[in-house]
């Protein structure tokens, strides 16, 4: 498997912490040549001084919500690289933890330039790259909603990750027979910043994150665990297009089965987070006159 990535051009986007830079370690370490991103030069600068030791790697900073920034960025990296040969849209959040009518609605619209028109904006300038070559591989990473199943208490950003996955299925079909695979890949719950830190909107909010340090236990992994997963998939696809869930319909009971087993031998640790909490937003008439 790791000689199907040594010498491939990945660039992954919001790659600088979390998730997105698990995946860029479990890739150097297959012997690709990464591009990691982030809207942070000094945060770029830092993950690629840390990640240097594992192999080539360099940095662009990143917005993905900036169409004309991201375009640029895809010119220079085949510039320099002479292509692309994966590129993997990582870049997103979750503004907030509470029930949708509770939380503002332009945190919805900020998820949505960032999770959504942002992932568009990379797949067309990517693409515009990869199709006149009729090969490369396009990596979309899905999230809670994307299978249609309710997301509460993350609700809103549920919804944008419905919006990447029917995006994913639609560019697929448009894409069959091009050289270009795709692969929809969910990780799952992960330990990263967007659990450990989230912000609680409202009372009912608050009440659905009573249990939260039990839900952190029997049900995420490490994001280092799914970013090998991903490694894996992506150097053994086959098929124009891919979709991977690593949630199944046993991850539940076999993650209370571990926590049971954890309980009894004293083996477990309680997850580390902080909740913030805030009021629900409410709409004021009176910001408008």
């Amino acid at each position: 498997m790791t000689e199907k990535l040594k010498g491939k051009i990945v660039v992954i986007t919001g790659s600088t912490r979390g998730y997105g830079y698990a995946i860029a370690e479990a890739i150097l370490k297959r012997g690709a040549t990464v591009i990691v991103t982030g809207r942070s030069t000094d945060a770029v600068q830092s993950a690629v001084d840390y990640l240097s030791g594992l192999g080539p790697v360099s940095g662009e900073q990143l917005d993905v919500k900036n169409e004309a920034q991201v375009h640029q960025v895809v010119q220079r990296i085949v510039k320099k690289f002479g292509r692309i040969d994966i590129w993997i849209n990582n870049a997103g959040f979750s503004s907030s933890a509470g029930m949708v009518l509770d939380i503002n609605p332009q945190e919805a619209l900020d998820m949505f330039l960032a999770n959504d028109l942002g992932l568009l904006h990379c797949t067309q300038a990517v693409l515009a790259h990869m199709t006149p070559r009729n090969a490369g591989l396009l990596v979309n990473i899905y999230g809670a909603g994307s299978f249609l199943r309710p997301a509460s208490p993350t609700g809103l950003y549920g919804a944008t990750k419905a919006w990447v996955s029917s995006f994913t299925r639609s560019l697929a079909k448009e894409l069959k027979g091009s050289g270009i695979k795709v692969l929809g890949f969910s990780p799952g719950m992960m330990m990263t910043d967007m659990l450990t830190n989230p912000r609680v909107v409202g009372e009912r909010g608050r009440d659905l994150m009573k249990r939260y340090d039990f839900v952190l236990r029997f049900l995420a992994s490490t994001p280092e665990s799914a970013a090998e997963k991903l490694a894996q998939a992506i150097a053994t696809q086959k098929q124009e297009f891919t979709e991977i869930q690593l949630f199944k319909p046993w991850t539940p009971f076999l993650g209370i089965l571990r926590v049971t087993w954890e309980n009894f031998t004293k083996t477990g640790k309680i997850p580390q987070y902080e909740l913030h909490y805030e009021p629900a937003y409410r709409f004021d008439n009176k910001s408008d006159k």
